[in-house]
């Protein structure tokens, strides 16, 4: 059995009034929301979970979780090209104290990346997928270009691929992951959302995995189009995602 909790913490370099109009002013403040987004992380990774992996994370804030959670799990940063923020692993020593680490640049030249930490046979990568507008055709959706880029670098064995894949279930970008052998572990949910983006509650983060796992998704808290993200609750303008994940 391994957990696994995937969140886009929302980097310092986006807070802008007027991206979140239900959100307090305060609630976007830089040095208090870090620490509401730090006491939350350290809170999932005090309940024992094995693979945390975050995005938009920025130098400032990888700081400040790497000092806080450094006793408890190994920590690896990663960031996106031409950009202050990107991505962050952090695997408990519990599971291993030797992680193998695998970073990538996406070759579209959008300064996407992804990272991947292979823990035994089991192989986790995380990632923040190209955003694209509804109706783009899926020979030209770059998200779902990175996509089949991801796996084909991590391509075989035991493998959970997570993070903000910025497409909805029924996507294009979610029908390649299904053909390619990953299942949604959140499929069995049909009214969880993670965000409410543009004022529309919808569910673009992912937790995927190969077969070999039986998956047990944590419930979200009701988003509706208007709940404010970030709040006092919630430091981020999305949801942390926890998922159980069995051997088969």
């Amino acid at each position: 059995m391994i957990r696994v909790v995937s969140w886009n913490v929302l980097a310092d370099a986006y807070l802008k009034d007027e991206y979140f109009p239900h959100t307090p002013p305060d609630v976007l403040e830089r040095g208090p929301r870090r620490k509401a987004v730090a006491d939350r992380v350290e809170k999932i990774q005090a309940s024992k979970v094995d693979v945390l992996c975050l995005q938009e994370v920025d130098v400032a804030l990888f700081a400040v979780l790497d000092e806080r959670l450094r006793s408890e799990a190994t920590g690896r940063h990663y960031k996106k090209r031409g950009k202050g923020e990107g991505l962050a692993i952090f695997v408990r020593h519990a599971l291993t104290t030797e992680p193998k680490w695998k970073e990538h640049a996406f070759t579209d030249m959008s300064g996407h990346v992804a990272l991947g930490v292979t823990i035994a046979d089991l192989t986790v990568v995380t990632t923040h997928l190209k955003w694209e507008p509804d109706g783009t055709l899926a020979d030209a959706h770059r998200g779902r270009a990175q996509l089949a880029e991801l796996i084909d670098t991590w391509p075989s064995g035991t493998r959970v691929v997570c993070g903000d894949l910025n497409a909805l279930p029924g996507s294009d970008v979610l029908a390649l992951a299904k053909e390619r052998g990953l299942r949604d572990a959140y499929a069995s949910l049909d009214d969880a959302c993670t965000c409410n983006a543009n004022g529309k509650r919808k569910r673009i983060d992912f937790v995927l995995h190969t077969a070999d796992f039986a998956a047990t998704p944590a419930p979200l808290p009701a988003v509706a189009d208007d709940t404010p993200l970030p709040s006092e609750t919630e430091p981020s303008d999305h949801l942390p995602i926890e998922v159980r994940l069995d051997r088969t």
